[in-house]
């Protein structure tokens, strides 16, 4: 698993750990609990801090001038797994049919959970020519 990811599941921020330093070091010798095993030499770690490099930066897409007449996909991250959370899109669906009828809305539910990539789910909306996605957890 990403590092990166594994932190973030965490709560931990990589940025806040990036910069900690890591110690190996061979404990004293105490007598050991009857109910713990004896381990000998050293404690390997490893270290979870994530390098310090930015990562690339890509510009914003270009804002519409307006959205009559556009496809928007509303998709949901499926924060909570089973496709349960499409509620909070269903609303806004709900919302753009009665204050801007002229915009088309889908609404798709992202495969895998919400830190997984879904190549296919991005060439569908490429493909369709959907003009915005509205990306998030619904629920």
């Amino acid at each position: 698993m990403d590092r990166r990811k594994m932190l973030a599941l965490l709560g931990a921020s990589p940025a806040l750990v990036a910069g900690m330093p890591t110690h190996a070091e061979t404990l004293p010798e105490v007598a050991p609990h009857p109910a713990t095993p004896v381990l000998g030499g050293p404690i390997t770690v490893l270290n979870p801090a994530v390098t310090p490099k930015l990562a690339e930066r890509v510009p914003l897409a270009p804002r519409l001038n307006s959205l009559d007449g556009k496809t928007i996909y509303l998709v949901d991250t499926d924060w909570g797994g089973m496709g349960q959370n499409d509620g909070i899109l269903q609303e806004m669906q709900a919302w753009f049919a009665q204050h801007m009828p002229g915009v088309k809305t889908i609404i798709k539910i992202k495969k895998g959970n919400f830190v997984t990539d879904d190549p296919g789910l991005w060439k569908e909306i490429a493909e369709s020519k959907g003009n915005g996605v509205v990306l998030g957890v619904a629920g």
